[in-house]
């Protein structure tokens, strides 16, 4: 173990050059800001670096360590040191700067090596030992159980449990004071003060492997000097007199410093076992507090989650739930007990909550959760209002603009007569508006019958290659089939309705230039057919130019209409997306 290093000046300056030159891990004091020891135990080992100024207020206690001098040379404190051998290496002020580290190992393994003399002398001189008088017997059994209540009362709070230990210990074993250190990740440290040492400290390994009670009087361990200095060293360092371990299982989880006793007697037999039932004592405590803390986390949690989120019931396999359940939960958990799978109900229309239930598997009993979503169903009801609103609005725009051209010629045709007939381009454009009345009541019979729609298996590519040939455009198909369940019909008549409306906006251009590609994504129930229309001059009503709130709409034919909420009965949607070749539109659709 590294020997302590103390730096006795009254120069911060000087102590800082020094500081910088000493090798890491060790320890070091300042006169003049650590309190020194004012004795030492055999087995202390120290080397004091001390100034020539501050020799006179040295503690007699470190005057017996291995000593470097520093001072100046050929003035008379520097002189007298040398002639009396005060130091084992004396420097100038100037040396002291930089020669410091060269000199101060030698020093080390001098004071170690007279620090483990020492300690073998300690032992092996034969003294007369007295008998000590025997201490009256206390009788501590109230003592006792005011301990125990007081740890108990703070089992929630891992520093009070801590502090209820160390007034037992100040009663029960009389110590002047105690020390905990606590095991963290990296080492132990210490509840006051700022002592620590490291996971892999040899004390940790010596600890962990003979778990005792270690006296710094007598060294009752197998005979090792070099962990006994190393011992030593820590009871010096830590002003203790028995160093107790908290230990489980071989593992090292924290250690007990304990000073001398106030009386000033030593501690006998009686006061090691109670050391050890106190160390035994705070490693369950210690471990029940946490577990405590982390269920009062866990309470004040659920308290806050029973305000905040969601109901939720845990049920035995004979309970029944409470009255204030709500009714469709209650029963939900019936329902899950005699089918014992999982039941779920949505809110709706006289029903606010969302809930399910399911079996427990370890016990038998019943979980239910159920949450509160009037505020949800009110906006579903808001939205499916507005959707309604928005469908008739549409239709009625597109119905009024099919109308409306047809009533133009009809009203001119309703005003001629014999002497005013009519010339033959109007009775062209008459018989062109006649038939798109006609058209327009077969559409509107389409869409009487589109909630009657069967599904069948229709693969796509057939399908797009038939209509694209019967209208004279290009269509591009993988070597995949696409087979969706489909109402054909009904998918057949919304891309002829949505093809034709593109040719016929571009009447110059018609449907030569278009090009349907067709593909798929996902698989099984996920299976969706993507069709995209490629073209230079796109066009459709409420599609393409994008709809702009806000902007007068652009509401045409009919057929548009029912072709989109073709898609829709389709689980499918239309929009305008960037291409390969510029804008196009893509269309989706999935089984009926």
């Amino acid at each position: 173990m590294p020997s302590l290093i103390v730096l006795a000046t009254h120069d911060s300056a000087l102590a800082e050059a020094w500081e910088r030159q000493l090798p890491a891990g060790r320890v070091v004091l300042r006169l003049e800001r650590h309190a020194m020891p004012g004795g030492t135990a055999p087995g202390f080992a120290a080397v004091v670096v001390l100034d020539a100024v501050c020799e006179p207020v040295l503690p007699p206690s470190l005057g017996r360590c291995p000593t470097i001098f520093v001072g100046e040379p050929r003035s008379l404190p520097f002189e007298q040191a040398k002639l009396n051998g005060r130091a084992k290496a004396y420097l100038s002020y100037e040396e002291s700067g930089t020669r410091l580290a060269e000199i101060l190992p030698l020093v080390e393994e001098l004071a170690e090596k007279q620090s483990l003399v020492e300690m073998l002398t300690e032992k092996g001189r034969k003294v007369e030992t007295t008998r000590l008088a025997p201490r009256p017997v206390l009788a501590d059994a109230a003592e006792w159980w005011d301990f125990m209540e007081g740890a108990l009362e703070n089992l929630d709070a891992r520093d009070r449990v801590i502090a209820e230990f160390r007034r037992a210990s100040r009663q029960l074993l009389r110590a002047s004071h105690v020390v905990f250190f606590q095991r963290e990740p990296d080492g132990f440290r210490a509840d006051r003060g700022t002592s620590y040492f490291a996971a892999d400290d040899p004390l940790v390994a010596f600890f962990e492997r003979h778990p005792a009670v270690i006296d710094g009087l007598n060294w009752d361990m197998p005979a090792d000097p070099v962990a006994e200095l190393a011992v030593r060293n820590r009871l010096a360092l830590w002003g203790a007199r028995l160093l107790v371990p908290v230990h489980d299982n071989g593992r090292l989880l924290g250690l007990i410093a304990f000073g001398v006793r106030d009386d000033g007697q030593v501690y006998d037999d009686t006061d090691r076992a109670r050391a050890i039932h106190l160390a035994r004592l705070l490693r369950h405590a210690l471990a029940k507090s946490a577990e405590f803390s982390r269920l009062n986390l866990l309470a004040d949690r659920a308290s806050i989650g029973a305000k905040y989120l969601p109901g939720t019931l845990v049920l035995g396999a004979d309970e029944n739930p409470p009255r204030h359940v709500p009714l469709v939960v209650r029963e939900l958990i019936g329902q899950a007990r005699r089918t014992r799978e999982i039941c779920r109900a949505m809110p709706g229309e006289g029903q606010p909550f969302r809930a399910s239930a399911g079996l427990i598997l370890e016990t038998g009993g019943i979980w239910a959760f159920w949450e509160e979503a009037s505020g949800e169903v009110h906006d579903a009801a808001m939205r499916e209002r507005a959707g309604r609103r928005e469908v008739l609005r549409e239709l009625a725009l597109t119905l009024s603009h099919e109308l409306g051209n047809a009533l133009v010629s009809l009203t001119t045709f309703r005003h001629a007569g014999l002497e005013r007939p009519l010339p033959p381009p109007m009775i062209d454009t008459i018989k062109t508006d006649v038939a798109q009345l006609e058209a327009l009541n077969g559409n509107l019979a389409l869409m009487q019958g589109l909630h009657e729609a069967e599904p069948e298996q229709v693969d796509l590519r057939e399908l797009a290659q038939q209509i694209g040939h019967s209208l004279g455009f290009r269509v591009e198909v993988g070597p995949d089939p696409v087979v969706l369940a489909v109402n054909r019909k009904l998918v057949d008549f919304a891309l002829r309705a949505l093809i034709r409306t593109v040719g016929e906006n571009h009447p110059e251009r018609g449907v030569k230039d278009l090009a349907l590609k067709v593909r798929s994504t996902g698989s099984g129930p996920e299976l969706t057919a993507l069709l995209s229309l490629k073209g230079k001059y796109l066009e459709l009503e409420g599609i393409l130019p994008e709809p702009v709130e806000g902007a007068v709409p652009n509401q045409g034919r009919l057929g548009v209409f029912l072709a989109k909420e073709i898609l829709r009965l389709h689980h499918g949607e239309i929009h305008a997306g960037p291409g390969m070749e510029g804008t196009e539109i893509l269309i989706a659709l999935r089984k009926l």
